[in-house]
Order: C-alpha cells, then sequence, then structure tokens
C-alpha cells in the first residue's frame, strides 16, 4: 500500500517542476534552426510524467520570456512553432572554446572530454553533435597527467590569495625521462602572472634569492604548492 502512495505521488511532484522541465526542453531541443510545437511540447514533457494543457503552456512560455529565455514564435500554414534563440553563449563561441579545450596539450584527453560535455550544455542537442564532430577531427598530441593542470590551479589560487608558490623545476633527458634540476631544489617563487604563448603555458614570478622576474614553464613543475608566505617583488 505504501508503494502505490508512493508512485502515486510521484507524478505530482513532478508536476510542479513542469516549467523546469518546460525550459528544459527548450534549451536541448530547439534553437535557431530546430523548433516544436505545442503538440510536441505535451508529447515531451509526458516522458517526465508530467500532463499539460495548450491553455497553461501558453502562460508557462510566457513565463519563461519574464524569466528572460528568449522564445521566439513562428507560424507556418496553421501550426505555430516555438525555439530558442538567444543563449548565454553563441555556437561560434562554443566552437572557439572547444577548439581551445582541445588544443590544449596541458588538459589530458579525459579532462578534454569532461570539459567539452559541460560546454554542450550551453547548446540544444543538434548544436552538440556539431561540437563532437568539430573534437572528432582534432587529433592534437595531447598530456597524459594531469601535472600541468593542478600547477595552473595553484597559481591562480596563489595569486588570489597573494601568497608565494613552492614547485620543483626538471627537464626531459635524453631518454625522455624526468630529471629534476638542482638535485631536486624546492623553488620559493612569487607568481605575478600566466602567459599562454605557443600552446604552453608560462609563470612569471619573482625569484627572492636572485632579486627578478623569471619565466617557467608549467609543464615543467612538478609538485606545486601554495605556500603561507605573502607574496614579494611587485615593484
Amino acid at each position: 500500500m505504501e508503494e502505490t502512495n508512493k508512485k502515486d505521488r510521484e507524478p505530482r511532484r513532478n508536476q510542479k517542476l513542469k516549467i523546469m522541465y518546460l525550459m528544459k526542453i527548450f534549451l536541448e531541443m530547439t534553437d535557431e534552426e530546430h523548433a516544436i510545437t505545442v503538440n510536441d511540447i505535451i508529447e515531451q514533457l509526458k516522458a517526465y510524467d508530467i500532463t499539460a494543457e495548450r491553455k497553461s503552456l501558453y502562460s508557462d512560455i510566457e513565463n519563461l520570456r519574464t524569466f528572460g529565455i528568449e522564445i521566439h514564435k513562428v507560424q507556418k500554414d496553421r501550426t505555430y512553432y516555438y525555439h530558442v534563440v538567444d543563449r548565454e553563449f553563441e555556437l561560434v563561441e562554443l566552437k572557439m572554446l572547444v577548439d581551445a579545450v582541445s588544443s590544449a596539450k596541458f588538459i589530458t584527453k579525459n579532462e578534454s572530454d569532461e570539459l567539452i560535455k559541460k560546454l554542450e550544455c550551453f547548446a540544444s542537442k543538434y548544436q552538440a553533435e556539431q561540437l563532437r564532430r568539430q573534437v572528432s577531427v582534432n587529433g592534437r598530441v595531447k598530456s597524459q597527467n594531469k601535472r600541468t593542470f593542478y600547477s595552473v590551479d595553484a597559481i591562480h589560487e596563489a595569486i588570489n590569495s597573494n601568497r608565494q608558490i613552492t614547485f620543483q623545476y626538471f627537464s626531459w633527458n635524453v631518454d625522455k625521462k624526468m630529471e629534476l634540476r638542482h638535485d631536486g631544489k624546492t623553488y620559493h617563487i612569487s607568481p605575478w602572472a600566466l602567459c599562454w604563448d605557443d600552446e604552453k603555458y608560462y609563470l612569471i614570478g619573482y625569484d627572492s634569492d636572485e632579486e627578478r622576474i623569471k619565466h617557467y614553464r608549467v609543464d615543467k613543475m612538478t609538485n606545486t604548492c601554495v605556500s603561507d608566505k605573502k607574496r614579494i617583488g611587485e615593484k
């Protein structure tokens, strides 16, 4: 009996979320080239165990417009079609972001896939297919570890909190193996900027030992940590 009551309550709970699911349908199913009718909307809502009358949908659509979602209505013959025409990002902007993510060598393939999947959420399902096709033709060599990714994050954190960072610096030998410089010395640097050049990140920081600004390739930094010490060298 309790299980039956639970099943009965579920559709009613979904019914309260009708306008949220309606927004989801518009954002996923429509764009400037793809539109849906009220009948399409009613069918899509049924998949979420939501019933809707045409009159209530017109009111919900108007509420979404008031909320800030730009929904246009176009008439073809005797049928009205609805679609979203303005989004947080234009498709061309998403393509640029996807290309940047997929091209960045310091981001691993798995991280690229996750980031691009999140970017797809800003597009309709039809636009998302275009983004996935764009990724498939890139074929760039990607990093196999997350070291640079975490170093970049630590540097940003240090800059925002006005702290120094510590790290070890390395190079690759003829056998393509990592060799720590200066016998594994720990560097203490005040980070002031990150520079992106030739598909690589560079740290611009102040070395208090040498009393000068120096540059470091972030992909050659390891064990990067935010220090408790305040940054110096601003002048």
